[in-house]
């Protein structure tokens, strides 16, 4: 059963490892979360091998699915299915709006998995499907991004990107570079107008 307080406790340990500070890690969680979907709609019986351990000409191409390439709504890959945001494909403060301003309940996604959707959403917060844009799905969080609303120190954050959205886009502008960037050597060798 999803426990949000102690998936907190593993996301902290996680990202420590990584030299991130909880700020960084509400950061990076939310922006990953910010844009795009969760896969899993599909029927998990029909995948194929793990990519890396799929026949030579097949790898690099992601899940090969039985009766599909496995793209839209065959698509499977972690089970957990929806959007973060009603805009999936833009990146603006809509993650925190849903997080915050929600209650959100244990369900069972199509595959199975154990994702939170909100109890009560408004037809406008809901994101689009992205075949069918005449139907709308409710959108969904994880466990660790309810640790981003149920952990006290990652709520204040939240609320702090929440009521911030550059404060929210620098941070994590930052804390990607510095995920993306750590094994570069030294500041120095970093060139371009984008350094931070």
């Amino acid at each position: 059963q999803p426990d949000p307080l102690k998936t907190a406790h593993d996301v902290r340990v996680t990202f420590a490892r990584m030299a991130m500070n909880d700020e960084e890690t509400v950061a990076l969680t939310a922006g990953g979360h910010t844009v795009g979907k969760a896969h899993g709609n599909g029927d998990a019986t029909n995948l194929g091998p793990e990519p890396e351990g799929a026949d030579i000409h097949d790898q690099g191409l992601g899940w090969l699915n039985k009766t599909t390439r496995g793209v839209g709504n065959n698509a499977v890959t972690s089970g957990i299915e929806g959007a973060w945001t009603s805009q999936p494909t833009q990146w603006d403060n809509g993650y925190f709006h849903l997080l915050l301003n929600y209650d959100w309940e244990l369900k069972k996604s199509p595959a199975g998995a154990w994702q939170w959707e909100p109890i009560d959403i408004k037809e406008e917060d809901k994101p689009v499907d992205p075949e069918n844009p005449n139907v709308r799905h409710n959108p969904i969080m994880t466990d660790a991004d309810m640790a981003m609303k149920m952990d006290p120190e990652y709520r204040k954050i939240s609320e702090r990107f929440h009521s911030d959205p550059a404060y929210f886009a620098d941070t994590f502008a930052r804390a990607w570079f510095k995920l993306t960037h750590r094994d570069m050597g030294p500041k120095a060798r970093y060139i371009g107008p984008d350094v931070p």
